[in-house]
């Protein structure tokens, strides 16, 4: 059996194309990163009880595109914020309490999507988002490289 190992220079994608990798990596996360955010916030008012949660799903905003420390480029859609809503209704009493300490929308989001051992079911909504968005996503990074690169209906 023989070994066949291939080393490509860094700038090879970069000298191939005639572009920078990064710019492609960038701006197509840029333009796929609103799809994303656009089916998280669809998915998260699916799974709300009451009307306190309803300005975490409105927080769904996505950060700028970065390229990690292993080179990856990676774009985040997460909730923003606090909660401005002090106010909720007790879901067994059905009266009204005051909440005493903010609550982020961070928080709020890993409380319906894994749950509250013994008070709230898990009502996940993530993956159903990711997995909604995942081939329109897709194929909007793939018009941007194409778009990048001069390439013609896809090929």
């Amino acid at each position: 059996m023989a070994l066949f190992d291939v080393e490509f220079p860094e700038d090879f994608l970069s000298e191939l194309l005639n572009t920078e990798f990064g710019e492609i990596a960038e701006e197509a996360l840029k333009e796929a990163a609103p799809i994303l955010e656009n089916k998280m916030k669809i998915e998260a008012r699916r799974v709300i009880e009451h009307e306190g949660d309803s300005e975490m799903a409105e927080s769904f905003e996505p950060s700028d595109p970065k390229k990690t420390k292993t080179d990856a480029w990676i774009v985040n859609v997460t909730p923003r914020g606090h909660s401005s809503v002090k106010v909720y209704t007790a879901k067994y009493k059905g009266k009204r309490t005051h909440r005493k300490y903010k609550v982020s929308n961070a928080l709020k989001a890993i409380w319906k999507e894994y749950g509250i051992p013994g008070r709230q079911a898990a009502r996940p909504f993530i993956t159903a988002s990711i997995n909604a968005s995942k081939n329109e996503v897709l194929e909007r990074m793939q018009e941007v490289y194409n778009r990048k690169v001069g390439a013609e209906n896809g090929t």
